[in-house]
């Protein structure tokens, strides 16, 4: 048997092992339509991936809970987006980038913010990626500094078009930087669809078969320390079909996702990762030569094919923490205390700013919260107080625990069934410059945080809870409250004025040093000072979930030192 009979044996053989490692996704995926371009976040929690119909593409994600994906939802688009397609989702969840067609003529790369289901307005990438001609199908690297894209690189023939794989980094100024086509070594007849895995050194990509078949493979490449890449090499077990797609790379689950025949499938990492030795050499060749003699001379090198087959990286070198699946629980805190008010028409308070920085100190000192991650802020003014929330939304990530405390002045407007917290440059005679309770809530919602906790010692506090009633039912376990996304307030008291001298701070403070508990629930904590509060002032606190912002029934849990 010849180096050629021995390649196509055992391409045959591999590619009928990875099939029958192939299983389809839930029905629920399978609608009207060809499901395309699966990509998913590196905690392997979310998935993104396109439809296409006859009108064209839409996206829609699905979020994995307890090991399976949920039904998938629709992202809602412009309606004057020009064809976007091949979304790929960033590895932190925080952006979707996409190309869509260009105004005149060819295809640029866009991107938008995303904040849960919520999407920002789609941009074009600044820099020199995009041009009068065809980008497509981005890639970015796990830090978010670098992008590997198509550009189509021959239109001469519309029946075959030939495009090459490019990468550019952000420069100094945040704008992507000249894109360098891959070596020829990777671009060798027509390249597209790059997938980066979160090493940033994997590359997998599709490519045709050869100069004369119209059939793409998918490949996959390492990047060398010294910026060389490997020869490309086969993934078997996908390439099962004329036009096969690269996957998606589930490190937690090891798992791959791709789309085959237009259904989204899944496939054992491993099957994805290792392959044959021997076929490594052979397809190098064939891909790069066509001397049979130069084959011949390759074959006498080859390890026998009853050997295993070999890595070529393992789990924890792809970028992926699978250590323990679950990283550690990062807390932050932002906490606000006013006591002066630049209109003289509404009253200074004495106590905010200092019950605010002995929160900080409390926590910080006795529990989980490290000082550079809690932002304490006295006196701010409204400008001050949207910039701390904004960039909060823009540094949460999904494990975070985030704790908001707030003093001072609040208000409740009767005729507009709205409350408000009033910043130090707040005025009586006009709510410009108040704090809407809906706009803390939106942000909330915002927030890429498993927990988010509203602690809120202000009048009339209470009208964070308008639209739903702070309940009393009994608290779960540790356990099963750390598992599920909450969104909790508790508040010093309900539409009501509370003093200056506050009880509700005195109490919660008091109980927070005093607790010896390891683990101790919001929920848990509230209710060991509640009476307290009642017994020694007019006001009685509440505590429930801040609706419509995310609560699944979990619960903030404070970890002490």
């Amino acid at each position: 048997m010849n180096s050629r009979q021995i390649l196509l044996f055992l391409l045959l053989f591999f590619s009928a092992i990875g099939a029958n490692a192939q299983s389809q996704f839930p029905p629920s995926f399978d609608l009207e339509g060809d499901e395309r371009f699966p990509s998913i976040t590196s905690d392997g929690k979310v998935l993104l991936f396109a439809r296409e119909t006859k009108e064209g593409f839409t996206f829609h994600l699905s979020n994995k809970i307890d090991g399976k994906f949920m039904p998938p939802t629709s992202l809602v688009l412009p309606k004057d987006l020009p064809y976007p397609t091949g979304p790929m989702i960033s590895y932190d969840g925080r952006w979707i980038y996409f190309s869509a067609k260009g105004k005149n003529s060819g295809s640029d790369i866009y991107r938008m913010k995303r904040w849960g289901r919520r999407l920002g307005k789609p941009q074009k990438i600044e820099g020199k990626v995009n041009t009068s001609g065809y980008e497509m199908y981005p890639s970015l690297t796990k830090d978010g500094k670098g992008l590997y894209f198509s550009r189509l690189n021959n239109v001469s023939d519309p029946t075959d078009l030939k495009y090459a794989l490019y990468y550019s980094e952000l420069d100094k100024d945040g704008k992507w930087g000249e894109p360098v086509q891959l070596p020829e070594g990777i671009n060798l007849y027509s390249e597209k669809e790059p997938r980066i895995l979160p090493d940033s050194k994997t590359l997998m990509f599709t490519s045709k078969i050869s100069d004369e078949s119209f059939d793409y493979d998918v490949m996959m490449a390492k990047k060398n320390d010294d910026g060389t890449w490997s020869d490309p090499e086969p993934v078997l077990s996908i390439n099962q079909s004329k036009l096969n797609h690269p996957p998606c790379i589930d490190g937690v689950s090891q798992k791959a996702y791709f789309s085959k025949d237009g259904k989204l499938m899944e496939i054992p990492l491993n099957k994805v990762i290792e392959v044959k030795t021997e076929v490594k050499k052979e397809v190098a060749l064939s891909r790069n030569t066509d001397s049979a003699t130069e084959a011949d001379e390759t074959k006498k090198e080859e390890t026998s094919p009853s050997k295993k087959p070999s890595k070529v990286s393992s789990f924890s070198d792809l970028g992926f923490d699978i250590k323990d699946f679950v990283p550690e629980p990062k807390y932050k805190a932002i906490i606000i205390g006013i006591n002066a008010y630049n209109d003289g028409k509404i009253a200074s308070l004495d106590n905010p700013e200092k019950d605010a920085a002995s929160l900080e100190e409390i926590l910080t000192t006795y529990y989980a919260f490290e000082k550079e991650d809690v932002k304490l802020l006295l006196s701010p003014t409204r400008e001050n107080l949207i910039e701390t929330f904004d960039a909060m939304m823009e540094e949460s990530t999904e494990n975070d625990h985030i704790l908001i405390f707030y003093a001072g002045h609040g208000h409740w407007d009767q005729r507009r069934k709205a409350g408000y917290w009033l910043p130090s440059d707040a005025k009586a005679k006009s709510t410009a410059n108040w704090v809407r309770n809906s706009t803390i809530k939106e942000y909330v919602a915002s927030f890429k945080a498993k927990h988010v906790l509203l602690i809120s010692d202000a009048c009339f506090s209470g009208s964070i809870f308008k639209t739903r009633a702070a309940f009393d039912g009994a608290d779960k376990s540790i356990k099963a409250l750390e598992e599920l996304p909450s969104r909790k307030a508790m508040t010093s008291g309900t539409l009501k004025e509370v003093p200056d001298e506050s009880v509700f701070v005195k109490y919660l403070q008091k109980r927070l040093i005093s607790n010896q508990e390891k683990y101790i629930s919001a929920r848990s904590l509230f209710d060991s000072f509640r009476v307290a509060v009642m017994n020694n002032s007019e006001n009685v606190p509440q505590f429930g979930v801040i609706n419509q912002t995310g609560d699944e029934g979990g619960g903030f849990i404070f970890i002490r030192k």
